[in-house]
């Protein structure tokens, strides 16, 4: 599978910088999956857990506040209070 860079930051500029396969997160809508060369989205990331999976491991990662979730094709960035 077609790996992208996810970048995860928060407002102290600390940076957080994968190469993923899979990112699983939910929104106000529902639970939403972002694969390489995803249509681009801006959207709101609901406070919680989301998942990184990357070939056979998978990474949970838990967000203590709503973020902010901007997809761009081969990268995606995902820019949070804390986490």
């Amino acid at each position: 599978m077609k790996k992208f860079k996810f970048k995860l930051v928060n407002l102290n500029s600390e940076i957080k910088e994968y190469e993923i396969e899979t990112l699983i997160c939910k929104t106000p809508l529902g639970e939403i999956s972002i694969l390489a060369n995803h249509h681009p989205l801006i959207t709101v990331v609901n406070r919680g857990k989301i998942k990184i999976k990357n070939e056979n491991q998978e990474e949970e990662i838990e967000l203590i506040t709503d973020a902010i979730l901007e997809v761009n094709f081969d990268e995606v960035k995902l820019i949070c209070f804390s986490y």
